[in-house]
């Protein structure tokens, strides 16, 4: 079986004129990372899946959370909160998730339930929430803007943090 490259969405890439594009993207960036993981045996796969499936859940999560959602919150309030309910979960199976080894069986089941979870929440956006943005009147090039705006945002402070860490590693050494 031939290896296909899993790749990201490049950072800040949300067409103008439907910013769901790069959304949906994430998605398939995170059922590749979970078909990954979930498909194998080999313990240096899941070593670096499971960290992986991990950070694009919460950066996506936080961009959907902080931009997107407020912004389509009045096109149906109770799909929102839905997906909004959806996110605690996962945020809650991640917890437990960093406080374990990618590989360990207690790891291995919670990432099957994590995808049980994500695979249902994601159909929910592809196919009733994504549809109804692009049918919308919602200024979808502000919107995919401000989207743009704060991933770099959040990338850039990331960035920050990691440099930081860095240097004070450096000084205790």
């Amino acid at each position: 079986m031939s290896e296909k490259k899993i790749e990201a969405r490049s950072q800040g890439s949300f067409p103008m004129d439907d910013p769901t594009q790069g959304l949906l993207h994430d998605h398939q960036f995170i059922r590749q990372l979970l078909q990954r993981y979930l498909s194998t045996q080999d313990q240096k796969v899941k070593q670096y899946a499971g960290p992986r499936i991990c950070e694009a859940l919460l950066q996506h999560t936080r961009l959907e959370e902080a931009v997107f959602y407020p912004a389509v919150e009045k096109l149906d309030v109770a799909m929102t909160t839905r997906c909004l309910d959806d996110h605690h979960a996962v945020d809650e199976l991640i917890e437990q998730m960093q406080h374990l080894l990618p590989g360990d069986l207690a790891y291995d089941e919670l990432v099957t339930h994590l995808n049980e979870a994500i695979q249902v929440h994601m159909e929910l956006e592809e196919q009733q929430l994504f549809p109804l943005v692009r049918k919308s009147s919602l200024n979808l090039q502000d919107l995919a803007l401000r989207m743009q705006s704060f991933e770099s945002s959040m990338v850039s402070a990331q960035a920050k943090s990691v440099g930081q860490r860095s240097a004070r590693g450096d000084q205790l050494h």
